[in-house]
């Protein structure tokens, strides 16, 4: 689009929208266009007045602006800064142009205002009464800034702007936020079919994903991740089955962007891991009916299908509902591992009153694994270093009859009230629970044991209530924003868990080479249970705000405080229990305009985190104390499509648990607690559009520690997805992407051996074709090549690790409505 010169000002010039119509309509909509510029305002009227058959998707209210102009077949002059982070749902039906623009704009603050020779955008204007007080300070007129319009659902984009609240509380653009957070919009994820929690996080910038047998661990810069939805913390603690099972496996059916902030988050977590949080956030209804129907089938006889229905519930549509179901099931790429999920979430959202919005949702999710591993991989070298030499990538160690069903419950309400002048009030409920009848355990515990164990009456609840406050306050001349709160969270797991047993695989008349698949099933009376019990409580009362120190330097500051209980009880040998009042956690950072288009930052964060881990006397380890220091840059370019984003960061944590390679006198791993451990390094990211039709999300980590047990992480990872959409010719509307993946050597090892994964690269295909308007055929290829390789690399005092997945193909079909 054509740009007028910057004003002397240095704001953006207006710009306006070209009259480019599709072929049908060229003619008439251009013989209006020369009427109206000859003087026509009857004809700007009628246009006005007319009814136009709108169709505008959901996306970013400049793009939907744009095209709903030219449907309308009128100019509209509108200045790309007011529109920066603001969303539209999109537009369906009949409507005139003052109609469309009206509902477009709706929430917004903005209006289209009808002139002679078409629409200007311009604020609101305040009511007299308001505008005529005088008054020493600015009047803030300005509502509060809605996470609403960060919705990627539509948008075509693999860039996203914010705003975001993951990092501070505080509703902020991604340039605003003086930390790293990328963002994984839901068109990578439809793209890519990234389904899972895991296959997100494996493509997200700067995260690192390992595997142990079944279990899956996600790090950034070396250090475990918090969990949230919507913001709402997702506690996981004990055993595998409390962490590995609950989250990691989760359907992305629901989820419109994964928010993922990098390094220490006490500000919004209290207690938490430093590595950073994974913020996925829902889908919301849509003010215009949209709906959509997909099936796909991929390798090992995968099976999936899945439905989306969302629009209005009254004809006034203050009241919406959306509805997203979703089923898989199949095959793994080890031999007997079988899976299915089922998925479905329903929420509505109530216009109460011009101020007031109401929201309220369910999750039921429910999952089945059989021929089960568990936390075990496979081994390579015995303890005394003999090599046991390498299996087939479709080796199992689990038993064909091991594995567990899981359901889940996940409730929430939110209400919001626009309480004038820019302030908003956020009231949050949180409840999820999480149930397992049982969880049967039969492994190859090495290359001449096997083990078994059983656990019954498996049950975890999270439950959340938070209450902020947040808006705009004018002092000294310039306008600051302000965020208070105060946040309760408890969690509650527990288990009965078999005392277990273990057997010579000799006397079991097997060998290491068969896998588990012949493990005799136990008796289910032979079991005598002991009870295990996991609590944790957090209150939390925080404050935040940006203030404006000059026209283009802003400090973000805050600081929680933090009362802490946990109570751990996992057998009669293990009594834990921590108590920390007042904790506080502070959190400050710097941003300087040095342009339109390029920031820089610096910020300091911190978290704490009571941990189980032992020494060799079986006493607790203190809590570990996390520190994160951070300088960057970031830049928005080619109007704001292309995100650019530069970071060093320093991280020091005390009381950080290693592993020693001794027992506690329970026969646990022992640890030891390691002060002022480090971890240093930089991140180069970029996302959105690099030219019209490429789409593209990529990074670069250099990630180092003083930690020994750092080597099973990778020091370097490069990441790249890409996409391109032909939009002339035969093929338009193809889009052929292809998403890479590198990382640098891991390894562990022992005095007596050495187990190394070197450096690997993995390519990933996909294609989308559009057979008709609403009808599309999508295909993906991963793992291009074959790579075999070592997804995890384990230290059990022998040598352990786990395959990575092979080739796989997908095929899918999804229609519109």
């Amino acid at each position: 689009m054509p740009h007028r010169p910057l004003s002397s000002s240095g704001r953006h010039a207006a710009r306006t929208v070209p009259l480019r119509p599709p072929a049908r309509r060229a003619l008439p909509l251009l013989c209006a266009l020369a009427l109206g510029l000859a003087g026509g305002g009857a004809v700007v009227q009628a246009q006005a007045a007319a009814s136009i058959p709108a169709r505008v998707p959901a996306g970013p209210l400049a793009d939907a602006l744009s095209r709903f102009a030219l449907q309308a077949g009128v100019a509209l002059v509108m200045d790309a800064r007011q529109l920066q982070g603001l969303h539209s749902a999109g537009l369906s039906g009949p409507v005139s142009a003052e109609q469309g623009f009206a509902r477009l704009l709706q929430g917004s603050g903005l209006q289209a205002r009808r002139t002679e020779a078409g629409y200007v955008l311009e604020p609101i204007p305040a009511p007299a009464s308001e505008a005529d007080t005088p008054t020493l300070l600015p009047t803030v007129r300005a509502k509060a800034r809605s996470e609403a319009g960060a919705v990627t659902e539509g948008t075509g984009r693999y860039g996203a702007t914010g705003p975001s609240s993951s990092a501070t509380g505080l509703s902020l653009s991604l340039r605003e936020t003086p930390q790293s957070l990328s963002v994984i919009t839901r068109e990578r994820m439809d793209d890519f079919r990234l389904e899972t929690l895991a296959e997100v996080l494996e493509q997200t910038p700067g995260l690192s994903v390992t595997r142990q047998g079944n279990a899956i661990d996600f790090r950034a810069r070396g250090n475990p991740l918090n969990l949230q939805t919507d913001g709402v913390r997702q506690i996981s603690s004990g055993w595998y089955y409390l962490t590995s099972t609950q989250y990691s496996l989760d359907d992305m059916a629901e989820i419109d962007r994964v928010e993922v902030l990098k390094g220490s988050s006490g500000l919004v977590n209290g207690a938490g891991y430093p590595g950073g949080t994974v913020n996925r956030i829902r889908k919301r209804p849509t003010r215009e009916f949209q709906a959509s129907v997909s099936a796909g089938v991929s390798s090992w006889n995968n099976l999936r299908v899945d439905a989306d229905l969302s629009g209005p519930l009254s004809e006034d549509r203050r009241l919406r509902g959306r509805v997203v179901a979703a089923a898989a099931e199949g095959e793994s790429f080890r031999d007997h591992e079988r899976r299915n999920s089922q998925l479905l979430y329903g929420t509505m959202e109530a216009d109460l009153g011009s101020d007031t919005l109401l929201s309220v949702g369910l999750s039921l999710r429910r999952r089945e694994l059989q021929g089960m591993g568990s936390t075990q991989p496979i081994q390579a070298y015995t303890e005394r270093g003999e090599v046991l030499g390498w299996t087939p990538r479709g080796f199992n160690v689990g038993a064909r009859w091991a594995g567990y069903e899981q359901r889940s419950i996940n409730l929430f309400v939110r209400l919001e009230q626009q309480l004038g002048r820019g302030w908003l009030a956020r009231l949050q409920l949180g409840h999820e629970t999480m149930e397992s009848p049982e969880m049967r355990v039969g492994y190859l515990l090495g290359h001449d044991q096997a083990a078994f164990n059983r656990w019954t009456d498996i049950h975890s609840r999270n439950q959340n209530l938070s209450l902020a406050l947040s808006g705009p306050l004018a002092l000294f001349g310039r306008q600051h924003e302000l965020l208070a709160g105060l946040e309760v969270t408890r969690f509650r797991a527990g288990a009965l868990r078999g005392d277990g047993s273990r057997a010579t695989l000799a006397d079991l008349g097997l060998d290491y080479a068969q896998g588990g698949a012949e493990l005799p099933r136990p008796d289910d009376q032979a079991w005598a249970y002991n009870a295990e019990s996991w609590v944790q409580r957090q209150r939390s009362l925080y404050a935040a705000g940006r203030f404006s120190l000059s026209d283009s330097l802003k400090l973000i500051a805050g600081l929680r405080s933090t009362d802490y209980r946990q109570h751990d009880t996992t057998a009669s040998w293990w009594n834990y229990h921590l108590v920390e009042n007042g904790v506080t956690t502070p959190y400050a950072g710097l941003v300087w305009d040095l342009n339109r288009q390029l920031s820089l930052y610096a910020s300091y964060a911190s978290i704490f985190q009571a941990q189980s881990a032992q020494d060799e006397q079986g006493r607790t380890l203190p809590p570990e104390d996390g520190r994160t220091y951070e300088l960057g840059a970031k830049a928005e370019l080619l109007d704001g499509r292309l995100h650019l984003a530069l970071s060093h960061f320093w991280m020091k944590t005390d009381n950080t648990a290693e592993e020693t390679g001794g027992q506690t006198p329970g026969g646990d791993a022992a640890y030891r607690a390691v002060s002022g451990a480090t971890r240093r390094g930089y991140e180069l990211e970029l996302s959105g559009e690099l030219a019209r039709g490429w789409q593209a999300q990529g990074s670069y980590v250099m990630n180092s520690s003083n930690l020994e047990s750092a080597r099973n992480t990778p020091k370097h990872q490069f990441k790249l997805g890409l996409s391109h959409r032909i939009a002339q010719g035969r093929l338009r509307g193809l889009t052929l992407g292809a998403a890479t993946r590198w990382q640098s050597a891991i390894s562990v090892a022992s005095d007596k051996a050495l187990l190394e994964q070197r450096a690997y690269w993995l390519v990933d295909l996909m294609a989308r074709y559009p057979l008709n308007d609403r009808l599309s055929l999508s295909a993906q290829l991963n793992n291009l090549f074959d790579q075999r390789y070592l997804a995890g690399v384990t230290d059990f005092r022998a040598l352990h690790y786990t395959w990575g997945a092979p080739r796989s193909f997908g095929l899918s079909l999804r229609a519109l409505f």
